[in-house]
């Protein structure tokens, strides 16, 4: 039995061992996650998005939502009529480069209730009109024209202020 002992005490302990290391990555104590970045830790920046290992955040569930339902050809092609004829790039932007665009963001408009879906929908839009101003989805258009010197000495221009 004392020759026993020993083999039972070290399998008891790797046994015991293998448990807190399953429960690890990263080096992480039990409880605690792998972010996607490597670090340990609690809460959202640690257990959210990209949460390698741990007691991870299970990610929103998606409604039902179609982003092409609430951005119709109609409210697309309403926000660009706003436009000024003078915007050189009216017709740059197009609702099914929008759509494609918004495809690799399967959780844009499509966590919460519907009304949730048609506000952050709206928000976005508020927000790229009121950044390009009268202009609306013009100003991305101008900043193409512009060469790389002429942003070399903007960015300098602008650190001498």
């Amino acid at each position: 039995m004392r020759r026993r002992l020993p083999t039972i005490l070290l399998a008891a302990i790797i046994a015991a061992g293998a448990t807190a290391v399953t429960a690890q990555n990263c080096g992480c104590g039990e409880g605690l996650c792998c972010s996607r970045w490597g670090y340990c830790g609690t809460g959202d920046d640690y257990c959210g998005t990209g949460c390698q290992q741990g007691p991870c955040n299970a990610p929103p569930a998606l409604n039902n939502v179609s982003v092409a339902d609430i951005v119709t050809p109609e409210f697309f092609n309403g926000i660009l009529d706003v436009a000024e004829e003078s915007c050189e790039g009216k017709n740059f932007y197009t609702r099914s480069a929008f759509l494609e665009a918004v495809g690799p963001y399967p959780q844009f408009g499509r966590i919460g209730t519907v009304e949730d879906s048609n506000r952050e929908i709206a928000a976005f839009f508020a927000h790229v009109t009121h950044e390009t101003g009268r202009k609306l989805l013009c100003f991305f258009l101008l900043m193409i024209e512009f060469t790389l010197e002429d942003l070399i000495l903007c960015m300098h221009a602008v650190r001498r202020v």
